[in-house]
This record gives structure tokens, C-alpha cells and sequence, in this order.
């Protein structure tokens, strides 16, 4: 590649960060709906037809800051991933990393949870949607490696024969609790003041369902938790109040 095309390709990458940091900030303002690509052009002072480059719809746009959330996911899920303990303490500290997602990179978090309810997916690219599936299965390959290493070492139960089921359940319970734990009806109703307690709470219960060793009445998972916070996330400051 000529000096010409290296420096073409590195400012189009720029323009194309700046397009997605500006979207992500309209789109969490005005939402899905209301997001304006006019107003998106004025404010990274290039033309709609600019946008157009790089996103060839509104719903590619969007999706292109889902990745980039979805990116930061995956990231902390592997790093979660190499904690040292057994299978069950390795799954909690992918729990920890959900947790610690929600938390600090809760724009993000936002953008995720908006668009599961907005049916956009067959407005986007072909390269767009293979782009947000590369970055899913990279969450969905840390969890499922952790459950088949559970079943080979018999820390889960020797009926438990598809991994893909545990991974499902792990990650339906976690999503429908972050989305339930936020909303202020349900935080009155049941009494929720640290929206992260419940989350945690629950992926224990799954894992105990599952029969995943060691069952969290058989272990202290406080020095586990200590362990996760020291040695993979020592900046999270919300496991003081979980």
C-alpha cells in the first residue's frame, strides 16, 4: 500500500470515529427514533453525504455504535476469562465483568439496551450486522469455553450435555435483570437500591440451579470476589456496596 493510500485509509478511519463518538451522543439524547443526521453532519462539520460513506442507512450508523459497545463487552469478557480459580469462579468473574460494564461504560450500556427493542436489523449491511456477530460470538466463546471446561472437570452435573444452554440462561437472566433492576417502579416495588446486588444475585441462583460447583453455599465468594477486583478490574469501585 503506497504512503498516498496508508494516509487515506488512517484519515478515513478518524473521520469515521468521529462520526460514531458524535452518534453515540445524539442517539443517547434523542434515541433511535429522533436520531438526525443532519444535525450529526453540522456537528462533525462534514456534509450528510459524508455519513453516507461510511453508513449507508441510519440503522447502519446505529449499529455501528452497538459494535462499539458490544466490542467493549467482549473485550472485558476475556480478560474475565483468564482469572485463575476453578470454573465457577471463572464464570463469576465473566458475572463481575457484566457488572462492571453496566457500570462504567453505562452510555454504552444504554445504547445496548435501547435497540434490543427496535426491529432494525434488516435495514443494515450485510458487513455491519457480520461486524456486531463477530463481536457477540466473542461474548458468547468466553462464556461457552468456561461451561465446557465445567462439564469436562464434572463441576457441572453429567446431565448438563449442551453448553449452549447454560451460556443462554446465563445470559438472559443477566440481561433481564440489568433491564428490570434500572427501572424506578420496580426499584420501588421491590425495594432495589443497588441495582448491581440483584444482577449478582441472580447469576448465582442460575449457576446453583445448574448444579455448577461450587454451589455458593459451600464457598466463600467474598475472597473471590476480592481476588476478581484485585487482580483483573482493581479500578471497580461498586463492589464496595454489592
Amino acid at each position: 500500500m503506497s504512503v498516498s493510500a496508508i494516509r487515506k485509509e488512517r484519515e478515513r478511519t478518524a473521520r469515521e470515529e468521529l462520526i460514531l463518538l458524535h452518534g453515540r451522543r445524539l442517539l443517547l439524547r434523542d434515541g433511535y427514533q429522533n436520531l438526525n443526521l443532519d444535525e450529526l453532519a453540522r456537528a462533525i462539520e462534514y456534509s450528510k453525504g459524508t455519513i453516507y460513506l461510511h453508513f449507508a442507512t441510519k440503522e447502519d450508523l446505529t449499529l455501528g455504535i452497538a459494535t462499539r459497545a458490544l466490542r467493549e463487552r467482549a473485550n472485558l469478557f476475556q480478560r474475565a476469562a483468564l482469572f485463575k480459580g476453578s470454573t465457577r469462579e471463572r464464570i463469576r468473574a465473566i458475572g463481575f465483568s457484566c457488572c462492571e460494564f453496566a457500570v462504567s461504560h453505562r452510555d454504552y450500556f444504554h445504547v445496548e439496551m435501547m435497540l434490543k427493542s427496535v426491529s432494525f436489523w434488516e435495514k443494515a449491511s450485510t458487513e455491519r450486522r457480520q461486524a456486531h456477530g463477530l463481536e457477540a460470538g466473542r461474548c458468547f466463546h468466553s462464556i461457552s469455553g468456561i461451561v465446557e471446561d465445567a462439564i469436562r472437570s464434572g463441576d457441572l452435573p453429567s446431565h448438563v450435555t449442551r453448553p449452549a444452554e447454560v451460556v443462554f440462561s446465563l445470559i438472559a437472566t443477566t440481561m433481564g435483570s440489568h433491564i428490570a433492576a434500572i427501572q424506578p417502579e420496580l426499584q420501588l416495588l421491590c425495594g432495589i437500591q443497588d441495582p448491581i446486588t440483584p444482577v449478582r444475585r441472580n447469576q448465582d441462583i442460575v449457576c446453583d440451579g445448574w448444579g455448577w460447583k461450587p454451589l455458593s453455599g459451600d464457598w466463600n465468594y467474598a475472597a473471590t470476589d476480592a481476588r476478581i477486583r484485585a487482580e483483573i478490574f482493581p479500578d471497580a469501585q461498586w463492589l464496595n456496596n454489592s
